[in-house]
């Protein structure tokens, strides 16, 4: 089974601690993130470093505790001629074919 990733474990890290600054900082100041209707009273999507701050502080004030935990990994490899298996390297592209 496979690791969480790093930038998911400081958001956990982040809202844990209930730092906003921290939390606001995971994100580009051009991303955009849709708030939850249960939080904000509507779904609309906050753009930007101030709205990504706004939402951010209205999710830590509702104080929650976030774990990370992996349910499920997927390993990818190529089957070589031979049998073998060769993991797929980073800028491997897998593309499957029917070979029916």
């Amino acid at each position: 089974m496979g690791a969480p990733s790093p930038e998911l474990c400081n958001l956990a890290r982040a809202f844990n601690a209930q730092d906003v600054d921290a939390a606001t900082a995971m994100y580009h100041p051009d991303a955009s993130i849709v708030e939850v209707d249960k939080v904000h009273g509507s779904s609309t999507v906050a753009r930007g470093a101030d709205g990504i701050r706004k939402t951010m502080a209205a999710y830590i004030g509702l104080k929650p505790h976030m774990d990370v935990v992996t349910h499920h990994t997927t390993v990818a490899a190529l089957k070589r001629d031979n049998g073998n298996l060769a993991p797929l390297r980073p800028g491997m592209v897998l593309v499957i074919k029917d070979v029916r």
